[in-house]
């Protein structure tokens, strides 16, 4: 079990590191324009005071994923299932989806 679970882990957070990496360095990027391009100061307080509150919405989007997809992994474990029986992937997939899904009807009432 171990063995199967240190591989996961140390990609998942290679990846994710890799792409928080690029993330700050973009943010960081942009901001350095805006000050080189002499952008009014509305127009850099929206950008570096308002806009990272609307990640939140991401933060949400990811946070009920991840919980679906735990769901998921929990009912794999409880079934029996191993990673070769392509139920294991339906439900992965199920779960996931149904993460996304969720996140859209939490969030399309918002909007109007």
């Amino acid at each position: 079990m171990l063995e199967e679970l240190v591989p996961m882990v140390v990609s998942v957070g290679m990846f994710g590191s890799i792409a928080y990496i690029t993330r700050v360095l973009s943010d960081n990027r942009v901001k350095r324009e805006l000050v080189n391009m002499k952008a009014d100061r509305e127009t850099i307080d929206y950008l570096i005071l308002q806009a990272p509150a609307q990640t939140t919405d991401n933060s949400l989007k990811w946070g009920i994923v991840s919980v679906a997809l735990g769901a998921a992994l929990a009912v794999i474990h409880l079934l029996g299932l191993d990673a070769e029986d392509p139920m294991t992937w339906a439900l992965t997939f199920i779960f996931g989806g149904g993460g996304l899904l969720a996140h859209y009807a939490l969030t399309s009432g918002k909007d109007g």
